[in-house]
């Protein structure tokens, strides 16, 4: 077996565990080639072939990589060395209780769906479709793709199309496109519903929508959303992961539908999605006196 690792390099600790680790799991007949990789990119993780990969880090480092991450096959196992810890579930104790299963493939992983956005620039006479307009960028992103107003903070006005047919025109500070993994970010704090992980679905949240009737809507899976500008600011952005961000102009709109490669997570024993939910996120529990 081949392992990646990869850990945070602004956290010491983490570095330091995946060095421990590496030298721990190497002395394991089954595992081969065990290497760190310093700056995941898509071709370093094709030059390493893992067969596993090992993500050191928050949630954030998680994000940070995925979109270089689903070009492989190889499931992903997140040490959590950040602060919530809801994609990379494990802690070290519990990673190294479940080490034998996970080398043996006998964990269970689940299949995180992604988002593909694609921005497109207005070609006169091209009458608004994707087909002919230029694509200026393109971005995938395991939790969301977001339009934020941007300075100087005005609302913006948007036209939301849903399979090429137009459903709304809104005004507001934005909208989330989230997957079911990133149900429980951004979605979530501007309203959004939960949506189990193995649910695979898309949820469009506006973000302070001028309108009490413009609720949160989750579309299937197939679905292809279009967000057409019809007023930005200067400092209109689309972010993908919170990682990833490309200025919008007027002229320009984004689609975004469900990407062609999947994340593979090797999931927790020890703790089920809706005990992950209770315990990091302190899910339908009581106030506290």
């Amino acid at each position: 077996m081949r392992i990646g690792f990869i850990a945070n390099s602004d956290k010491p600790d983490a570095l330091e565990a995946a060095r421990n680790l590496m030298e721990r799991i190497r002395r394991r007949p089954e595992c081969g080639d065990i290497r760190l990789i310093a700056n995941p990119s898509t071709t370093d993780l094709a030059a390493c072939h893992p067969d596993l990969l090992v993500l050191l880090g928050g949630d954030g480092t998680i994000l940070r990589t995925a979109r270089f991450l689903a070009e492989t096959a190889a499931p992903i196992v997140g040490i959590n060395f950040g602060k919530l810890g809801y994609l990379a579930a494990f802690s070290m104790d519990q990673f190294l209780e479940h080490l034998d299963g996970i080398l043996m493939n006998r964990a269970p992983i689940s299949r995180r769906l992604m988002l593909h956005g694609s921005i497109y620039e207005r070609v006169p006479g091209a009458r608004g479709s994707a087909g002919m307009d230029r694509l200026i960028f393109e971005c995938v992103a395991l939790n969301d793709i977001v339009l934020n107003a941007g300075c100087p903070f005005h609302m913006v006005e948007l036209t939301v199309q849903i399979d090429a047919e137009a459903t709304t025109t809104f005004r507001g500070d934005g909208i989330i496109v989230s997957t079911s993994s990133g149900s429980t970010g951004y979605n979530l704090s501007a309203g959004g519903p939960l949506i189990a992980p193995d649910l695979d679905a898309l949820v469009l949240t506006p973000i302070c929508a001028h309108s009490l009737s413009f609720r949160p809507v989750v579309l299937p899976e197939k679905a292809v959303i279009g967000v057409l500008p019809r007023r930005l600011n200067a400092g209109s952005t689309v972010n993908f992961d919170g990682q990833v961000s490309q200025p919008l102009a007027e002229n320009q709109y984004v689609l975004v539908k469900r990407a062609s490669q999947s994340l593979r997570v090797v999931e927790n024993p020890s703790m089920s999605h809706w005990q992950l939910l209770a315990n990091k996120l302190a899910w339908a529990q009581s106030p506290r006196p």
